[in-house]
């Protein structure tokens, strides 16, 4: 029993909310015969079995449901005491650190949230905002290095303990270079994109972005002859620029190439795109609280005058 720790139990409270260990290691940000290896650890320190393996994934046995409905609530308090240390000198200091996914878009919507805090905030605090890539801000916000973080919707997923907010609706187009054949006139010819490759960004693969982005091509009456995935925002603009085919995008995709390439918009999306801003449910300080509760006043006010 002395040889349980508390990466086993965060381990095994994970697969038992997911019940599946492929999106259990996502969630953790470590491989799956990872996950594997440390629950059989702690099967063999209970002397227990708690998993049976079935064609889904898994499923909690007896002893497993026990287990975790003793162990959720105990480790979500002592969650909620750790992160109330670590924001103890933030407080103090009146320090918010947020992460933001470097896109224009996403940018955009951080200022005009902090904008809005600042004026409904008489304290105004000292703002430690860091621009990431997407894997790296859910990762640092899970492990508490960040109090919130602004990015896209698409691609988030679910994470136990993290509560997410949408802050601003997104436009969704297709996006093409203007030196296509395609794009030479003033409407883009959708259905022969039938024979164009779709280009999408490789940090939303996790969760069904190749799904979503074909069923809205099939809406527009086409299917791509093949999907390739980028690794960065740059190598997926530069993708489309010389043309090597199109992308399901936002309206950041001619921020840097605003001549090179065309953008049309999508009237009926298969699911639409948000900016979001995400934060630890439990564990959160009165600051980050504070600036949730001036995003929804924000909205509010918008949508009073509207």
């Amino acid at each position: 029993m002395n040889d349980i720790t508390l990466q086993q139990i965060e381990i095994f409270l994970t697969v038992a909310e997911q019940l599946n260990l492929s999106e259990a290691a996502k969630d953790l940000f470590i491989n799956q015969s990872a996950v594997s290896r440390w629950i059989r650890r702690l099967e063999q320190s209970l002397d227990k079995k708690l998993f049976h393996r079935n064609n889904r994934g898994v499923e909690l046995t007896e002893h497993g449901e026990f287990l975790y409905a003793e162990l959720k609530p105990m480790y979500e308090k002592l969650s909620e005491t750790l992160q109330n240390m670590r924001n103890m000198y933030d407080m103090k200091d009146n320090i918010l650190r947020i992460g933001c996914l470097d896109s224009t878009e996403v940018i955009n919507a951080l200022k005009k949230a902090v904008k809005g805090f600042e004026h409904s905030h008489l304290d105004t605090p000292l703002f430690k905002i860091e621009l990431l890539n997407f894997n790296d801000l859910r990762e640092a916000l899970v492990c508490g290095k960040l109090d919130c973080i602004v990015t896209y919707s698409l691609g988030f997923g679910e994470y136990w303990n993290i509560a997410t907010k949408p802050i601003k609706k997104l436009d969704t187009y297709l996006g093409i270079s203007a030196k296509n054949p395609l794009a030479a006139g003033p409407k883009l010819r959708v259905k022969e994109l039938k024979n164009e490759t779709l280009y999408l960004l490789s940090v939303a693969e996790m969760k069904d972005a190749e799904v979503r982005a074909l069923e809205t091509c099939r809406r527009m009456g086409f299917i791509p002859k093949d999907i390739k995935y980028m690794p960065s925002f740059f190598a997926w603009e530069m993708a489309i620029k010389n043309g090597r085919g199109f992308s399901i995008c936002g309206k950041n995709m001619s921020d840097r190439f605003s001549s090179d390439i065309k953008l049309y918009p999508i009237k009926n999306p298969y699911q639409d795109q948000y900016v979001i801003l995400a934060w630890r449910q439990n564990g959160s300080s009165a600051l980050v609280k504070d600036f949730i509760q001036s995003i929804d006043e924000a909205k509010g006010l918008t949508q009073s005058l509207a």
